[in-house]
């Protein structure tokens, strides 16, 4: 009878900081996620930052969407910072924003094999958007690992 009140998971409440920053790529999300030129980003920084001070239970989710508002604000250094502090504290969605970076050459030297590396991590710790990631560095014929075969069957997997 009090078996159906109990839940596997914790529930983590959306704060305002999840409502103006999540992103679509984090299987961990609370909010509906925001597009990045929707974000607000003095405000998305304010609103992680006091979130940040008062959960620190969440604070690698916390991190990642804060990031999101330093990169809107051009200030790819913090960003960075705050990427990197949330894939430290092992967080699948900045693993995946990081492999992002490498791969593009963002904010840091470009490295395919870093990307590559990453994002497999990331894939298999439930961000479906790396397979994505993975697709395009398979595609690309700068990639040493170059192979179009399994740039498909990484997009396949996206695409489920």
């Amino acid at each position: 009878m009090f078996g159906a009140a109990i839940t596997a998971a914790p529930v983590h409440s959306a704060t305002q900081c999840d409502h103006l920053g999540a992103l679509l790529a984090d299987p961990m999300a609370v909010s509906a996620p925001v597009a990045f030129d929707a974000i607000d980003a003095d405000a998305l920084i304010s609103a992680c930052t006091i979130a940040l001070q008062r959960d620190r239970i969440d604070k690698a989710r916390y991190l990642l969407q804060r990031a999101r508002g330093y990169l809107r604000a051009g200030r790819a250094d913090q960003a960075m910072q705050d990427i990197r502090a949330a894939h430290d504290l092992e967080y699948p969605a900045a693993t995946f924003a990081l492999a992002t970076a490498y791969f593009l050459g963002d904010d840091v030297p470009q490295d395919f094999e870093q990307a590559r590396v990453l994002f497999e991590h990331s894939y298999e710790r439930g961000v479906t958007w790396s397979a994505k990631g993975l697709s395009m560095l398979y595609e690309n014929e700068s990639f040493e690992g170059y192979d179009p075969a399994k740039s498909a069957d990484w997009l396949m997997k996206f695409e489920r």
